[in-house]
């Protein structure tokens, strides 16, 4: 698309004229720009891509007498791709074999004095408050519309804390009253061993014993 911008001191005038050119790769397109330069003045050409302000391309001085003057080229643009052409009421741009990233909106300018374009301003829109109270309660319906899940996730939770605790119940009570046990059983076993190793065992009453004296 092609919008065109013309400036003059001191009063700034902007021409809408809508052009729109799709063309292809490789094929040249001219664009022309009106301009009521009277004497003496300065012709600019601008391109403007999405999201970035716009860049000059190339500006060329102007004479009444339409004198040849060689165009001064910007921002890395040269006259091997860009054609800067002006007459008496009228500039042009001549693009030849266009790329894709020569793709954007392009501006032409006149006026006695230079143009500069500042960085613009950045709008950003947020959400609402009540969208969001409204999305809040809408969740909120949702989970109390499903009761079962609620439910089997409860009942899993209560199953493993069960466990959990059961674990916990085992490992501190039942292991150490069955390792006492174990130990009382073997104090007992000891003890009565020792008794045995004391005792001394009367002679056998029906053994004959003679003098020999």
């Amino acid at each position: 698309s092609t919008i065109v911008w013309l400036l003059q001191k001191p009063l700034l005038l902007i021409y809408k004229t809508l052009i729109s050119i799709q063309t292809h790769p490789g094929q040249s397109i001219t664009m022309w720009c009106p301009h009521n330069i009277h004497v003496t003045g300065n012709l600019y050409w601008f391109k403007q891509s999405d999201g970035a302000v716009p860049v000059t391309i190339v500006h060329m001085l102007y004479t009444e007498s339409l004198q040849k003057v060689e165009p001064n080229y910007f921002n890395s643009f040269t006259n091997d791709c860009i054609v800067m052409d002006q007459f008496s009421k009228s500039t042009t741009l001549t693009i030849k074999q266009v790329k894709i990233s020569d793709s954007g909106f392009y501006f032409c300018g006149a006026t006695g004095y230079h143009m500069k374009f500042g960085n613009g301003t950045r709008l950003e829109v947020k959400a609402s408050l009540k969208r969001f109270h409204s999305n809040y309660i809408h969740s909120f319906t949702d989970h109390e519309q499903s009761p079962v899940s609620t439910e089997e996730c409860s009942r899993d939770i209560y199953f493993k804390l069960t466990l959990l605790f059961g674990g916990i119940i085992f490992f501190t009570c039942i292991v150490p009253l069955i390792l006492a046990i174990i130990r009382e059983h073997r104090r007992q076993k000891h003890k009565k061993g020792k008794l045995f190793s004391h005792v001394e065992y009367a002679a056998d009453p029906t053994a004959v014993y003679t003098d020999t004296t």
